[in-house]
């Protein structure tokens, strides 16, 4: 679990799992959340996680190797300037909106495979192939910039995968407790 501090990914997963599930909720329960302030809320998940980051760097924990620390700091900082240049671009991301959310899950994916492949865990293959779901999630909304379906086929999409995060993330943080709890794997 040392490869790009799987700690790190999973030390808040329950506070990001809240989030994705609100998020989720809301966007199936009133699809408009899709046409503006979804861009908001995604702003304030990046920059919650970048804040989440600067203080794990601030408060030394992990005491990890000067290079990794420094390079957690720099992808914290790069989540808190993306998050204010979205609400700063708001009216450019709204109008791309399907392939905004689609890079993101597929960024998201991305982290979600890596800390799948360092989890230590029974769940590992659980966790790759959940993985691999929100990867091909993220190409398929991409997929909706193009004019197919329309915002109630988009907004279903985009919170059953936001769902899917969540119970990622939930894995994710039972993985770390479990851990660090000296549970058993």
């Amino acid at each position: 679990m040392t490869f790009l501090q799987f700690k790190k990914i999973a030390r808040w997963s329950g506070l990001r799992a809240a989030l994705l599930g609100a998020m989720g909720l809301v966007t199936l329960l009133f699809p408009e959340f899709l046409q503006g302030s979804i861009i908001y809320a995604v702003a304030a998940y990046a920059i919650l996680n970048g804040a989440l980051g600067i203080l794990d760097f601030l408060s030394g924990r992990g005491r990890e190797e000067k290079h990794i620390a420094y390079l957690n700091l720099f992808i914290t900082a790069a989540a808190i300037l993306f998050g204010i240049l979205s609400i700063v671009y708001f009216r450019y991301l709204i109008s791309i909106m399907p392939v905004f959310s689609g890079v993101l899950l597929l960024i998201e994916s991305v982290v979600y495979f890596i800390a799948a492949l360092c989890a230590e865990s029974r769940l590992k293959a659980l966790l790759v192939i959940l993985s691999l779901l929100v990867a091909g999630g993220g190409m398929a909304l991409v997929i909706f910039t193009f004019g197919f379906g329309g915002l109630e086929p988009f907004a279903k999409i985009f919170s059953g995968l936001l769902f899917l995060s969540c119970v990622i993330e939930l894995l994710l943080g039972l993985i770390y407790r479990n851990k660090n709890n000296g549970g058993t794997k």
